[in-house]
């Protein structure tokens, strides 16, 4: 009888995982949009999206600029983006000196702080939710100074549905990647950080 329950727990769990990842919501106003590093410019694209839509209450908008984003296809893209829209350049920060989302989640948090906001719109995909929210409140204390945090899917393939991920190969590896790195980053920046 216990090996029928916890089995019947495991499929329950199995099956619920893309709900308990992905903690994307529709946009909403925030002070700030905030675009995490990816290898797809799926992320940059919806962010300066929800950008010329006034999602950013301040008019700022935070990319990551990583060793993996090709800096000339952000220029370019960037460069006709600001012409198109007439923006500000002063108004596009870019991440400088990061190497992973903990590094971006701690200087996000510093310019928040000396900027003086508190809500903060994440742009990154879906399955990355959950860690990003666990890592910003455990390890980078956003909670405890009130930043508020939404996440906005980058993911515009329609492949990923949280309810029933695991009918599409790519998305079970991509869950299956996700709940090793949660566990994984939160032991790492608890000891090491």
């Amino acid at each position: 009888m216990k090996k029928i329950f916890f089995l019947l727990v495991l499929v329950f769990i199995i099956v619920n995982l893309g709900n308990l990842l992905d903690l994307t919501e529709k946009p909403k106003i925030s002070n700030i949009l905030v675009v995490l590093g990816g290898k797809k410019d799926t992320r940059i694209k919806k962010g300066l999206d929800l950008y010329i839509q006034n999602f950013s209450s301040s008019s700022k908008i935070i990319l990551p600029n990583k060793g993996y984003t090709k800096a000339v296809l952000i220029k370019n893209f960037l460069s006709d983006f600001i012409k198109r829209n007439k923006i500000n350049e002063s108004n596009i920060i870019n991440l400088e000196g990061v190497s992973n989302t903990m590094e971006e989640l701690l200087k996000v948090k510093k310019y928040l702080k000396e900027n003086r906001l508190n809500t903060v719109t994440f742009i990154s995909h879906p399955t990355h939710s959950l860690r990003i929210k666990l890592l910003a409140n455990i390890i980078a204390d956003y909670e405890k100074d009130n930043i508020q945090i939404n996440f906005v899917s980058a993911d515009d393939t329609k492949v990923w549905n949280k309810q029933y991920y695991f009918l599409e190969w790519q998305s079970i590896k991509l869950v299956f990647l996700e709940s090793i790195k949660i566990p994984y980053n939160l032991i790492k920046y608890t000891i090491f950080l």
